[in-house]
């Protein structure tokens, strides 16, 4: 589990926490002080951890998978450093449970660990904490993520894009947000009014919900599918820039179930099962697939069409021939199953009733399939007609 926590004055440090069995460590934790660091400033990294039963048999200190400290009390001497390329560390303050960094840059920022391997006999049990250092140039700005909620948004709802960055050293001069490469908000704490909206065709800004750290659109359209930025400068004297990307999609759902149709009233053995599947409007277009009995069903034909507001109309077609053992644990199920990615999934079943059952409701929607069915209540209306003339 991760926990978040400060440290005097410094930056909120995230830290990974086991919490162990008796006879082990009770507890594990690594704390980088500070977190986000600017260039060449030394780090504190303090592995606490607490033991019930054993002695330390050692503690590794990693950057990625690389080791590039250990304490072995067992051995003489007790500490080693091993080469890493850029750490550099000061000896004579660390120890068992620290290890200081000296003069680091930006490219030691990662992720860090601790290993404690307890002295117990036979086992030696061992438990990893972990954590990330940042080093940040001058001027100590780091945009670290854009993050759009919901990323998939349904058409005309609304969404919020939050960019999260962190500044040491040096206050903020702008935050610009983009669509594309067309900026949209701008987020200036010097100027007035500190914050300014730019046109975009189909961008509604909230501007109540919007500040330094996020923009909220209302009523978002499909043309605003797509790239996203947020922009952060540092203010004098270094004016650093840092940028953060992410895509956002709009969709829109079907606004009902599935409908499935098929040839036929009764199906016996023997049958070729001709029946379609239709689904929309929607965009994207509904992926779909027939079942029979739950096993896949090869289509005959997958079309998407056009429908009004740029949206689009799904149909699958299948035409196969029914076989006994498909009528063993009585009448077949038919099922289409329409999905669009993980935003939507609905089934239509149809059971498939022989003519001794009772009948089911749906008809031919099937291409080609309307005049046989025409003909067919034809022929059985003459025999209704003639039945009643006989009686």
């Amino acid at each position: 589990m991760t926990v978040n926590t400060n440290f005097g004055n410094d930056y909120p440090v995230q830290v990974s926490l086991l919490v162990l069995e008796a006879g082990g460590l009770r507890t594990a934790e690594l704390r980088i002080t500070p977190r986000v660091v600017q260039r060449d400033r030394n780090v504190t990294m303090a592995c606490v951890y607490e033991l019930q039963d054993y002695g330390i048999y050692s503690v590794k200190w990693y950057r990625g998978t690389q080791e590039f400290y250990r304490y072995s009390p067992l051995e003489n001497p007790t500490t080693r450093v091993l080469p890493v390329n850029g750490i550099k560390i000061d000896r004579l303050r660390s120890n068992e449970t620290h290890v200081v960094l000296i003069r680091v840059l930006p490219n030691l920022s990662g992720n860090y660990s601790c290993e404690v391997i307890l002295n117990a006999p036979a086992s030696y049990p061992h438990y990893t904490a972990s954590a990330r250092l940042d080093v940040v140039g001058v001027g100590g700005l780091r945009a670290t993520d854009l993050r759009i909620s919901p990323p998939v948004v349904q058409r005309g709802n609304d969404t919020t894009l939050a960019c999260l960055y962190e500044l040491t050293d040096a206050p903020l001069y702008s935050v610009k947000w983009y669509r594309g490469r067309h900026e949209f908000y701008r987020y200036s704490p010097t100027e007035s009014p500190t914050t300014k909206i730019f046109p975009f065709a189909g961008i509604n800004v909230d501007l109540a919900r919007s500040n330094q750290s996020q923009v909220v659109l209302t009523r978002v359209s499909f043309g605003l599918s797509g790239n996203f930025s947020c922009e952060v400068t540092a203010d004098a004297p270094s004016f650093a820039t840092s940028i953060v990307s992410n895509t956002m999609e709009v969709v829109a759902l079907p606004p009902s179930m599935p409908i499935l149709q098929t040839s036929q009233h009764y199906y016996i053995p023997g049958d070729v099962l001709r029946a379609n599947c239709s689904v929309g409007p929607s965009r994207p277009p509904a992926q779909l697939e027939f079942f029979i009995n739950d096993m896949p069903v090869t289509p005959s034909s997958h079309q998407v069409y056009p429908a009004p507001e740029g949206l689009y109309r799904s149909e699958l077609y299948v035409n196969f021939q029914l076989w006994p053992a498909q009528f063993e644990r009585g009448a077949p199920m038919l099922r289409c199953q329409a999905r669009i990615g993980d935003l939507y999934k609905d089934d239509a079943v149809i059971a498939l009733y022989s003519g001794n059952s009772d009948p089911k409701i749906e008809r031919v929607t099937s291409p080609g399939s309307a005049s046989h069915l025409q003909v067919c209540q034809f022929l059985m209306l003459i025999l209704i007609v003639v039945w009643a003339n006989n009686t």
